[in-house]
């Protein structure tokens, strides 16, 4: 499917309301699995579940303020790389929070 944009707009919304934080604490975001999202297995799909952490990495930069200067000095985001830990399947309509933080 292709790329969560009501979710994204959604969540820019919501972080751009919430305090704002150093770029090295956690950002907490509550998401929901929709059944768009789902495998063969009726279960959260890795490769949107990783599209979903990176809505999480906006709004961690939208609150910490790297959005902002990312755009003044109209320069780029690359992911170099991600370790993921699964601890549960996730299954349609369930909501699940997501903590987001920078590892430097």
């Amino acid at each position: 499917p292709m790329f969560p944009f009501v979710r994204l707009v959604k969540d820019m919304f919501v972080a751009s309301r919430q305090s704002v934080i150093h770029p090295t604490d956690i950002h907490v975001s509550h998401h929901m699995v929709w059944p768009w999202d789902l495998d063969a297995f009726a279960e959260l799909n890795n490769g949107r579940a990783l599209t979903l952490y990176d809505l999480g990495r906006l709004g961690m930069g939208v609150r910490s303020g790297l959005i902002t200067a990312l755009k003044a000095n109209k320069w780029g985001l690359t992911m170099a790389g991600s370790s993921v830990r699964y601890r549960r399947r996730l299954h349609a309509f369930q909501r699940f929070e997501m903590r987001s933080r920078t590892i430097c």
